[in-house]
């Protein structure tokens, strides 16, 4: 098997890093109005781990070359992250 540095794999470290900083106590991870929501962040923050390595597997079984690979995982995070705003303007104002 080979080991290949994505975008998703990126995006899986740091979310599995963040849910351990927030399973320690690391307070710098949350303000302080959004202790009571810890349980729902760390929740959060183990299904984007799965979504993104899951989604990484997928991509890596379709798409051959790696330059490729990169440009596709990189347009499907740039969408999220856009899809995330605009729900969260519109949503909450």
């Amino acid at each position: 098997m080979k080991i290949k540095l994505t975008p998703l794999n990126i995006v899986s470290a740091f979310s599995v890093m963040v849910v351990v900083g927030l399973i320690i106590n690391k307070n710098w991870l949350l303000a302080p109005a959004n202790h009571e929501f810890k349980g729902l962040f760390i929740a959060l923050g183990l299904l984007v781990f799965f979504v993104s390595f899951l989604c990484d597997q997928i991509f890596r079984k379709f798409i051959p070359t790696l330059a490729r690979l990169w440009l596709m995982q990189l347009m499907v995070i740039v969408f999220a992250v856009i899809f995330v705003l605009v729900l969260k303007i519109s949503v909450f104002g």
